[in-house]
């Protein structure tokens, strides 16, 4: 996943709104990112239970910023599992952009209108950081070799429930890839 993805707003804001406005300020609403999502944003996510939470995108690990987490680096590595068991959490959006080699910007979406990208959190004073769980690319390789491990709603429950490596290796649904006419300087 090269780090961008699409929430739109009038799909799911009702819903998750008049809860979050329970839990946070104005000033924190405020923050929560629509529209295209960029690393470093405040984003919805559901954590235990899943309850509507505000996290920021992006987790302090080993001194550096990390938006996404290999889930191989989550079955070998005991601090990566640790998190992973103890903090699971899943992203909500309407789907994520991939870039391919050319540049070229292409957005990746399910019939469902929402969806749900596994994801794991680090607990914080005010709001807590995520990272994006992201297994080898299956659908989307022809445009990058990664990508998000992508669930529908009952996966997500039950991932947030129960947390289970190669569950996440399993999932893999159908996806529809739209390119877009945007090409981007990232490189």
């Amino acid at each position: 996943m090269c780090g961008r993805y699409f929430f739109d707003e009038n799909i799911a804001m009702e819903q998750y709104h008049k809860l979050l406005e329970r839990k946070y300020d104005q000033t924190v609403l405020d923050l929560w990112a629509k529209g295209e999502v960029f690393p470093s944003s405040v984003a919805l996510v559901l954590g235990k239970d899943m309850e509507p939470l505000l996290m920021n995108w992006g987790m302090e690990l080993f001194n550096r910023r990390m938006i996404n987490s290999r889930l191989e680096s989550i079955r070998d590595k005991n601090y990566y599992r640790a998190i992973f068991e103890n903090n699971p959490c899943v992203v909500v959006v309407s789907g994520f952009y991939e870039w391919n080699s050319q540049k070229k910007r292409h957005y990746v979406h399910t019939d469902d209108r929402l969806i749900y990208l596994a994801a794991l959190y680090q607990p914080a004073d005010e709001l807590a950081d995520f990272s994006i769980i992201t297994k080898p690319a299956t659908a989307t390789a022809s445009i990058h070799e990664r990508a998000p491990v992508i669930m529908n709603r009952q996966q997500a429950e039950q991932f947030i429930a129960a947390p289970s490596v190669s569950d996440l290796f399993s999932y893999d649904p159908g996806v529809i890839i739209e390119n877009e006419q945007v090409q981007l300087d990232l490189w």
